[in-house]
């Protein structure tokens, strides 16, 4: 399929071939009792990326593959009795090494992170967790990782420095060794009526002196971070500008606004994946269609250990 440009959609494509030359991993999927997450279950499996053992109420998988015409036949499948037991059980699987990711399926998510979260599961890292997508966007000329968009709803200064570090990490296993980081606000100075743009500031002087392997910028607004030109007119210079492979979202409404923005508006292809744990969670949304619960599950693959 082409974008708007004429230059054919890609980034996905990589993502999948990347992944599958690291091979299969074992996945928990926590009550995939509903068509969608199934779905997404077994595509990924037939897409050569998983093999999954399925944790939820065991009537309700097998009726609604039965319903669907889904052949899970080959998965294990372990009972559980509701939706915080299926997350429990899941979330054991990794503590115990026994699977390298885990998948959201038909729960809420403070269920399954709330799981993963609690420090007896033993997966909890230095970092605080984060989402990151991954995007193809048609007017953008490469893979674009938005961060955090789902998770963290107003993070500090230490927080940002955990998603800064989780989405670097992700890029990096997609192959790009030193990541160009924007740190987004509504100016590119530090301005101290936007606490948004200090905290930018803040982050990426402490970068300078602790992350040697990326580039980090801020606070740049978002036509500064994406335009060169713009950012020639303003006269701000930095390798960063018209080429970022990251942007760091002030805060939850912000990020979350310009992925879907992007997807709507702009026709970008989504993929997402949650950072900062021992393990990688495939967090797709209901809207997902099959395309981007795959890719989704490529990244788990990529970002695995």
């Amino acid at each position: 399929m082409q974008n708007l440009e004429g230059r054919e959609y890609n980034v996905f494509s990589t993502i999948l071939q990347k992944a599958k030359a690291k091979g299969r991993i074992k996945v928990a999927v926590a009550q995939p009792t509903d068509e969608t997450s199934l779905s997404g279950v077994v595509d990924s499996y037939k897409a050569g990326l998983i093999d999954p053992i399925l944790v939820g109420d065991r009537q309700k998988i097998e009726q609604t593959a039965k319903d669907f015409g889904f052949d899970i036949t080959s998965f294990e499948i372990i009972n559980a009795i509701d939706d915080k037991e299926a997350a429990a059980k899941a979330v054991e699987f990794a503590t115990k090494g026994e699977v390298k990711a885990l998948m959201k399926g038909n729960l809420h998510t403070n269920d399954i992170m709330g799981a993963v979260l609690k420090r007896d599961a033993g997966l909890r890292t230095e970092n605080n967790v984060s989402h990151a997508f991954v995007m193809d966007i048609p007017a953008y000329h490469k893979a674009l990782i938005i961060a955090d968009c789902a998770i963290n709803i107003a993070p500090d200064v230490n927080a940002k420095i955990s998603i800064l570090k989780n989405s670097i990490y992700l890029a990096q296993q997609l192959g790009i060794s030193i990541p160009k980081v924007a740190l987004l606000s509504a100016v590119e100075m530090p301005y101290e009526k936007i606490p948004s743009s200090m905290e930018a500031f803040e982050i990426s002087q402490k970068a300078k002196e602790s992350i040697k392997d990326a580039i980090v910028e801020g606070p740049l607004a978002f036509d500064n971070a994406i335009s060169s030109l713009s950012a020639k007119i303003k006269k701000i210079d930095s390798p960063v500008c018209g080429d970022p492979d990251i942007l760091i979202a002030p805060q939850i409404e912000s990020g979350n606004i310009l992925f879907k923005a992007l997807v709507y508006l702009a026709y970008a292809k989504v993929a997402g994946i949650v950072l900062g744990a021992k393990v990688p969670v495939i967090l797709t949304s209901r809207a997902d269609n099959a395309e981007a619960r795959v890719a989704s599950s490529a990244l788990a693959v990529i970002a695995s250990k």
